[in-house]
């Protein structure tokens, strides 16, 4: 029999969280027994802020379940300090494969993938981030960490997770327009679920193959997928959800 898996997805909620949000957000998971993933930018603190005490959307994160986060340039800082201060206390792992410390002994409170098993399916979840701070910029004399290019890291990632992943999601905060080409250099991925751009895509478009969705920002909504797998290996959404 297809195998089914459904998934919650949010993006650019810069810290618009209540109670209510939380509470739809948190039964449906229960409801469906979703994975809960979230695309980037949750947070008060503007790119170069650094928050004096753990930030709010923690709290409302760790009680809707969130299972993984997406690195987004309000969650990245150019220091160590700003960059651990923005991350304390979030309630699971953030994501983000194409940064990397300048100096092999920098702190990097992030992770390049997060591995699960849910419903008999192995899902990896690959995070990419908008590059804030490449070699080239003058802003690389200051900062503590550089962006590699998204689409390059996400292909040589792939190469390596896609025989060890049923469902290989990219949790992306590089917006719409890069997300497309990501599906169109990547068609080894099932799904795209991303964030930055503000682009609301519900129900969620196919491209190259391989799904794309993002949900309305400011905590307006969330997107609710269900996907199935066919005989052919492939997946598709069966009950997308606004």
């Amino acid at each position: 029999m297809p195998r089914r898996i459904t998934l919650i997805h949010t993006n650019d909620v810069h810290n618009r969280w209540s109670e209510p949000f939380v509470e739809q957000i948190r039964a449906a998971k229960q409801q469906f027994n979703a994975l809960l993933f979230d695309a980037g930018d949750c947070i008060r603190a503007g790119n170069m802020g650094i928050p004096l005490y753990q930030e709010s959307a923690w709290a409302f994160m760790r009680d809707a379940g969130y299972n993984a986060i997406a690195l987004g340039n309000r969650e990245f800082h150019i220091t160590p300090f700003g960059l651990l201060a923005k991350l304390r206390g979030a309630p699971c792992a953030v994501l983000c494969a194409n940064l990397r410390p300048k100096q092999p002994d920098t702190p990097l409170p992030v992770q390049p993938v997060w591995h699960t098993e849910h419903h008999g399916v192995r899902v990896a979840v690959i995070g990419l981030t908008v590059p804030m701070v490449t070699p080239r910029m003058k802003s690389a004399l200051l900062s503590a960490y550089l962006f590699d290019p998204p689409i390059e890291v996400a292909q040589a990632w792939i190469a390596q997770l896609r025989h060890e992943a049923d469902l290989l999601i990219a949790l992306t905060h590089i917006g719409y327009r890069q997300d497309c080409l990501l599906a169109e250099a990547c068609p080894q991925l099932d799904l795209i679920l991303g964030g930055h751009s503000h682009t609301p895509i519900q129900p969620p478009e196919q491209r190259n193959g391989v799904w794309i969705a993002q949900a309305p920002p400011f905590g307006e909504g969330f997107g609710l997928i269900t996907l199935e797998r066919t005989p052919s290996g492939r997946w598709q959404i069966v009950s997308p959800v606004g």
